[in-house]
């Protein structure tokens, strides 16, 4: 949500921000450098990377003081460069490492017990006090780049600290239980049409539905095919795709 608003672009998610990219390629390479690497690393390394990424994309953007339009080519360069990084380490190890690295990165709560909860919640309470205080901040960004100037909202500093707010939120959940397709995609879309775009309502819910459709994601990836599983990311990819689709076609009739 935040994203979408800072970037003014409705098909954009935390992936433009180098999280996913980065955390991929951290994850991806402990698991095949150090295929006995326990879950706390992993995590942990998960999360240095997508920030590494994040600050990367933030340092190249910052030239043009976060340009909106900067910061998407950048943060699209960047995901597919780490994408195709990820592939190279895939594709070199063996097949045992292989299949660990392509299951976390699809993303999944298997396994996943309370304490790995609680860095996820610190941040997200975190998180969200910083995305309340700033809603009338993000209402202005998401209009144009004169309003904020003229009412002495700093674009630059304010894109910084939201993005990087975002970034960490992000990283967090990554570290946590891997990649999760289009939930910051789908989730904002969703609660717009439900609340309208003031962010002091559409924030909380967006948040509330994207956790539903992980949990949703989670049940059926579980009961489906039981007792095999499936990845709560393939899901919401599943999810995600067709919606994504309609969201292009509805932005190509609204042009026409």
């Amino acid at each position: 949500m935040v994203v979408q608003a800072v970037c003014r672009n409705p098909l954009a998610e935390p992936a433009l921000l180098g999280v996913s990219g980065g955390a991929g390629i951290a994850g991806v390479a402990m698991i095949t450098i150090v295929p006995s690497v326990g879950a706390w690393a992993l995590s942990g390394s998960a999360a240095v990377g997508a920030l590494a990424a994040s600050a990367l994309v933030f340092g190249l953007a910052a030239r043009g003081g976060l340009a909106t339009d900067r910061l998407v080519l950048i943060g699209v360069g960047v995901s597919y460069a780490a994408m195709a990084t990820i592939t190279v380490l895939v594709v070199f190890t063996d097949p045992w490492n292989e299949a660990k690295a392509l299951t976390w990165l699809a993303g999944s709560t298997y396994g996943r017990t309370f304490p790995q909860v609680v860095p996820v919640a610190i941040v997200l309470l975190v998180a969200v006090a910083c995305f309340v205080r700033a809603r009338d901040e993000l209402d202005l960004l998401a209009l144009d780049d004169d309003t904020p100037r003229v009412l002495g909202v700093g674009l630059g500093g304010a894109r910084l600290a939201l993005l990087t707010a975002a970034a960490v939120l992000t990283a967090t959940a990554v570290s946590a239980i891997g990649l999760l397709s289009f939930v910051g995609l789908v989730a904002p879309h969703a609660a717009r049409a439900l609340v309208g775009s003031r962010h002091v309502r559409v924030l909380p819910v967006a948040a509330l539905l994207g956790g539903l459709l992980v949990c949703l994601a989670d049940l059926l990836g579980r009961t489906v095919i039981a007792p095999a599983q499936l990845p709560a990311g393939s899901l919401t990819a599943l999810i995600g795709t067709p919606y994504f689709a309609w969201l292009l076609w509805r932005s190509r009739v609204a042009t026409g």
